[in-house]
């Protein structure tokens, strides 16, 4: 699935609430909520307008926030650095594409792994442990994402949100130690409808070999004669086969004008 990603627009963004808060400032973005969070408000959005447009006020009544809450910021700063909703600084929000795909029940298992992805911190640590195990301890962790440029300040929370958001996405299915793309089913296209036959086809269908068919349309003789032509490969001495003709021979001359004219 083509994810639409928009980390690299929001790497400045994401992480104001270091600046805020005198936390210093992290070199890479990473979100201050989890993927279920952001999930949220895609689906308030998608339940009030579907694939429409909602401003700053509605977005927090459906999902009974207040819109001066710094709560409300931090969860839409991570809805739109995992890549799920959209308008940055505009004050009215949408959902991308890859918004309505994590909404949508047959394709949000793809959507979230796109998602997590998304996050520039968390595709380094994807990229860097990928087929090996992450580390174990939770202060060996978060010495790792800071070496990816958290800040020291805030590389608890970092950590924490990272492990609720690979294990939301799908990542820790097989462990928490290692992070595993999630399996996902290819989705096959809708078969084309089948081609009509002609009626020299759909009789050839009904025959079969052997002439074992159902010959709907032939006279009741011939056949009777056709269902004891024995199977492809079988054996059948050349007596028989003599026998077999002269009786269709004889079948012909009895249902069938020969239509010429009497003299």
């Amino acid at each position: 699935m083509a994810g639409e990603n928009t980390a690299s627009d929001e790497a400045g963004k994401a992480n104001s609430a270091d600046d805020a808060k005198g936390k210093g400032r992290s070199t890479i973005s990473f979100p201050y909520m989890a993927l279920n969070d952001a999930v949220k408000l895609a689906e308030a959005i998608h339940g009030n307008v579907g694939l429409g447009e909602c401003d700053d006020d509605q977005l927090a009544a459906w999902t009974n926030q207040s819109i001066k809450s710094s709560g409300f910021r931090v969860q839409i700063a991570a809805a739109r650095l995992f890549g799920i909703i959209t308008g940055a600084g505009t004050g009215r929000y949408r959902l991308t594409d890859l918004g309505s795909g994590i909404v949508d029940p047959t394709q949000s298992r793809e959507a979230r792994a796109t998602a997590f992805l998304n996050v520039p911190l968390y595709r380094a640590v994807f990229d860097k442990y990928r087929g090996g195990v992450l580390p174990a301890q939770a202060a060996a962790m978060e010495r790792e994402l800071v070496s990816l440029g958290v800040s020291e300040k805030v590389k608890d929370r970092a950590r924490q949100v990272f492990e609720r958001s690979a294990d939301q996405a799908g990542f820790f299915a097989h462990g928490r130690n290692r992070l595993v793309m999630p399996g996902i089913a290819a989705r096959q296209p809708d078969a084309p409808p089948a081609p009509e036959l002609g009626a020299d086809a759909q009789q050839d269908t009904k025959s079969g070999n052997g002439g074992g068919g159902d010959n709907t349309g032939v006279d009741p003789i011939i056949a009777g004669l056709l269902k004891r032509l024995p199977k492809s490969g079988e054996k059948w001495p050349k007596a028989q086969r003599k026998l077999w003709l002269q009786l269709l021979e004889g079948s012909f001359d009895l249902i069938y004008d020969d239509g010429e004219a009497a003299n």
